[in-house]
């Protein structure tokens, strides 16, 4: 049921209790010719049953009025009784109270991330956000069947290529949006739709067909991840280098109980840090955590930066460390 289709009969009883509260006062001040005040008193009594006496007086019309009135007022409350229980018994009035907090939990989101598709990369992607403490929503339209991994996320059960799915998801609040949908035509209009409404989200795409990836990169998706690719040359490297991928497995697997890589931006980092050199830095002394790697302002990648590598606008840091080292990165460098 809707929230209206649950909710129209409080509607109902609350709407027909003002008009018996109504017809009332209009009753006792017609019939009886009494002042409001004395009419609303009356109204009040009669209404709840409370067992006090008459204002005034009743004449014979006005003792069939107020005996109308209190049958009147009988049904009401044994129909709004009688809902009550219904919606508590049938676990709908729970459901929806539950519906209610979601939603002021969405609302109240911002820089987090959407996943649209729960399927099998869908639940691995929220699954390894949230281990990673991000804020991560779920949008999902085929919701029968996932309910248990549903409730571990706010979720929206929707259809993820319509605005208003995504408007309702907080997408001009959120950070990233990962569309995981089966379909690339779908993955496609996602990402068209969610750059139309918020032009600075990050944007990462599934795709099935390599002659999709283009299309989704044209779309507007930052980055464009074939899955089946990924596993087969993530299998062939273990054939190649078994040591190497396993002790990178290894760093991605226990994370905060092991070994991390984090990756620090220019723009992260405070202003006194900016502009200059990896040595200047001083990571390894004061932190244990080593630089592994550094991306240039214009996209290139250098393994073991020299000391001398100076931190210009658009490069960013790869620090290598356990759970303790890169906390005190994060802590020295007020990353957090």
């Amino acid at each position: 049921m809707t929230h209206w289709k649950i909710f129209k009969r409080f509607y109902i009883v609350a709407f027909v209790l003002l008009a018996i509260f109504l017809v009332g006062i209009s009753g006792f001040m017609f019939i009886e010719n009494w002042n409001f005040f004395d009419s609303f008193y009356m109204t009040v009594i009669t209404i709840t049953t409370v067992g006090f006496g008459e204002t005034h007086p009743l004449s014979e019309a006005g003792r069939i009025f107020t005996a109308l009135l209190i049958l009147g007022t009988f049904g009401t409350f044994a129909y709004l009784i009688s809902t009550i229980t219904s919606l508590i018994a049938s676990g709908e009035l729970g459901r929806e109270i539950k519906k209610y907090k979601l939603i002021d939990q969405i609302n109240l989101m911002e820089n987090h991330i959407i996943v649209c598709g729960m399927g099998r990369v869908g639940i691995q992607v929220a699954q390894d956000l949230k281990y990673a403490e991000f804020q991560v929503l779920i949008i999902e339209e085929k919701t029968q069947g996932k309910e248990d991994l549903l409730e571990q996320f706010p979720h929206i059960p929707g259809d993820a290529t319509r605005d208003e799915i995504l408007n309702q998801a907080n997408i001009e609040k959120a950070h990233t949006l990962v569309a995981c949908l089966p379909n690339d035509a779908d993955n496609l209009f996602i990402v068209l739709t969610a750059k139309s409404i918020n032009p600075k989200l990050q944007i990462i795409s599934r795709a099935s067909q390599r002659s999709s990836v283009t299309k989704i990169k044209m779309a507007g998706a930052h980055h464009v991840i074939m899955p089946d690719s990924i596993g087969g040359t993530h299998m062939a490297s273990i054939v190649s280098a078994p040591e190497v991928i396993e002790f990178l497995d290894q760093i991605r697997l226990e994370r905060q109980h092991g070994a991390n890589i984090e990756g620090i931006s220019f723009e992260q980092l405070p202003e006194k840090y900016k502009g200059k050199t990896i040595g200047e830095l001083e990571i390894k002394r004061q932190t244990g955590a080593t630089i592994v790697g550094f991306k240039t302002k214009d996209g290139s990648y250098i393994i073991n930066p020299e000391e001398s590598t100076r931190i210009e606008e658009h490069s960013s840091l790869f620090v290598l460390g356990n759970a303790q080292q890169i906390k005190n990165v994060n802590t020295i460098f007020e990353l957090i």
